[in-house]
């Protein structure tokens, strides 16, 4: 016999006092899910009455006691768990985020570290290879000629070195740019990206307080795209950070307007 056959059967067959015994018990664990105020026992009542309906193992269906408990439990939980299952899947996803970014982070660190000890043999060979001590007068006894052929080989040598190590000049120099930019940033308090260090997340957000929560949550991908540490190699410290107080940001409007 089906589900709803049993269903139909029961239902025609059911008297008076079968009908109060299956209210009574329907209505107690009903009564109690619905008088809950707290976390705590929205979720307990919410998880105990899931656990009921999944376990279920009697034939029956109206006259099956954890089928009435599990759905008295559950139904004044409806609500509560529309709320609750979004909320806490973007929660996991905010966290997963700021764990990526730190590890991102820590991934270009220690990249930067190995190239700089790569080349480091490099650069110390170039330098007293390339720099003299002797400061050259009138007096000096190379001819002109030797002293010309002396300075080709050195010019020709230092040339070379410095065509293998273009990578790694062209990354100190801009780590030094980088370094001279933020310095001038602070200064003039954070610059252009001044708007994502202010204490209103509005602001962070580059939203109006009246927009609604579909705006926040565009304006917030579309930074998001824009300022991702992964995009914005040449500066990850900076990005990480932005990146950082627009997760806040957002989440921090997300709970207002929740």
């Amino acid at each position: 016999m089906g589900f709803f056959e049993r269903l139909i059967n029961e239902v025609t067959n059911m008297d008076l006092a079968n009908f109060l015994m299956v209210a009574l018990i329907f209505y107690v664990p009903y009564y109690f899910s619905k008088k809950a105020h707290t976390l705590f026992f929205h979720i307990t009542y919410s998880a105990f009455g899931i656990y009921m309906l999944l376990t279920l193992e009697d034939v029956r269906v109206i006259y099956d006691v954890k089928m009435l408990v599990g759905l008295g439990l559950l139904i004044p939980q409806i609500s509560f768990l529309k709320w609750f299952i979004p909320h806490s899947i973007q929660s996991i996803k905010m966290m997963t985020a700021n764990t990526y970014y730190f590890f991102i982070t820590i991934y270009y660190k220690v990249i930067r570290f190995i190239t700089w000890i790569k080349n480091l043999p490099n650069t110390i060979k170039i330098f007293f290879t390339t720099f003299s001590f002797k400061n050259f007068t009138k007096e000096d006894t190379f001819k002109k000629d030797e002293y010309t052929s002396s300075y080709n080989k050195e010019e020709s040598f230092y040339n070379e070195k410095q065509s293998e190590n273009e990578s790694y000049t062209n990354y100190e120099e801009k780590t030094s740019n980088t370094e001279q930019e933020q310095q001038t940033e602070v200064k003039k308090d954070y610059g252009e990206y001044a708007q994502f260090y202010s204490n209103s997340a509005y602001i962070v957000l580059g939203v109006n307080q009246n927009d609604d929560f579909k705006t926040i949550k565009k304006s917030y991908k579309t930074l998001i795209r824009i300022y991702h540490p992964d995009l914005n190699p040449n500066d990850i410290k900076q990005f990480t950070e932005i990146t950082q107080n627009l997760n806040s940001a957002y989440e921090k409007l997300e709970k207002i307007h929740s």
